[in-house]
């Protein structure tokens, strides 16, 4: 017997009853007259802690119970279903839960470290061109409204470097697709960044860090690496993935339409990931040698970028040229060996020593 309430399913009220079964499958209740249900033609809810059971039967009426033992009990005489009962089983299995947390856990953070990294570069790859192309229209428009004022190099200046730059494209396929434009950087300070549609922006303040236009063209292979990666999509795809991730685990529906909006503005404020700055220094390092480039160009650049985040050669600007405080402020860098604290261009980077000490080593062999 099982003790427990009766509703008849017409109206709300509720009725004290005995529901017992026989070996057969067949089911009623000893305070009424209702036909023998048989088994099979129950809807049993699932045991969940210490909730009450729910009984449904074919003509709407229902039968609620406290005794979940004594429904376990007759789920398992009368079914062969090895799978009632195993939520609640579960549910007290304290090793099986932890363990599952755990797997979840290591499971998100080896898809988020290694799978959506993976993912976003094969299908980048696979894109068309005119994917990164749409991705990026309308970026530089924003950066000239957020950060940027026009240029003030001269147009003679200006047309230098541009000729620089095609001469780099000469043996770059794809290189049609590119373009590089000048801004004055403000509060973004030296800096250079590659848009997805194939815009190279140079800020005014890190042409002038350049002692040579070879100094220039290291950072401006750098970008062109961006490029040919597909890096801008690629960190795009990424990013959201990692919405769509955490959407499918907390359910918020909000968090991928946030993304979409704020594509262009985190293309802006984004770095890319050390693993791509890294193939970005690949790619630049290999065409230097390959076509008598210096790299130690790209070394004293890094050097330079790094420095000119000082406090001290800002200072320094008031009353002398760029050229000369920004060696200052290398000499001075070299001397505190103590770069935690510089918002420096290569902040998402890899370590800048290292990448400095690479460029070099070629030179000195």
């Amino acid at each position: 017997m099982i003790k427990g309430c009766y509703f008849n399913g017409e109206t709300s009220e509720k009725k004290d009853v005995s529901l017992y079964y026989t070996d057969e499958g067949h089911i009623a209740f000893v305070e009424t007259n209702m036909d023998y249900v048989h088994y099979s033609e129950l809807k049993i809810s699932s045991r969940i802690g210490n909730t009450p059971r729910y009984i449904n039967f074919p003509d709407g009426s229902q039968f609620e119970t406290d005794d979940n033992d004594a429904v376990d009990k007759m789920v398992k005489a009368l079914s062969n279903d090895s799978f009632q009962g195993l939520v609640h089983k579960l549910e007290n299995a304290k090793a099986f839960v932890f363990f599952t947390i755990a797997t979840v856990v290591i499971f998100g953070w080896l898809f988020i470290q290694y799978g959506i990294p993976f993912f976003s570069k094969e299908i980048a790859n696979i894109l068309p061109e005119e994917a990164s192309q749409y991705m990026g229209n309308g970026v530089l428009e924003i950066m000239d409204k957020s950060w940027f004022n026009k240029s003030e190099l001269s147009l003679q200046r200006q047309n230098e470097l541009r000729k620089l730059f095609n001469q780099l494209l000469n043996n770059i396929e794809g290189g049609e697709n590119y373009s590089i434009e000048f801004r004055l950087g403000g509060k973004i300070q030296a800096n250079a960044f590659a848009l997805p549609n194939g815009v190279i922006v140079f800020t005014d303040e890190l042409i002038n860090l350049a002692e040579d236009d070879l100094e220039v063209a290291a950072i401006m292979l750098h970008e062109i690496g961006h490029l040919k990666n597909h890096h801008s999509l690629r960190s795009t795809i990424q990013q959201f993935s990692l919405a769509m991730f955490v959407m499918l685990v907390s359910g918020d529906v909000s968090t991928s339409s946030s993304v979409i909006t704020a594509i262009p503005v985190m293309l802006v404020e984004s770095g890319f990931s050390q693993g791509m700055e890294t193939e970005a220094d690949d790619y630049s390092f290999e065409y230097m040698k390959s076509n008598n480039i210096n790299p130690n160009n790209f070394a004293i650049m890094m050097a330079k970028l790094e420095a000119s985040f000082l406090p001290e050669y800002h200072e320094c600007l008031e009353n002398k040229k760029a050229l000369s405080c920004i060696k200052e402020a290398v000499a001075l860098n070299k001397t505190k060996k103590n770069h935690a604290n510089v918002m420096n261009y290569f902040s998402t980077h890899p370590s800048s020593q290292d990448r400095m000490e690479r460029f070099k080593s070629t030179q000195e062999k």
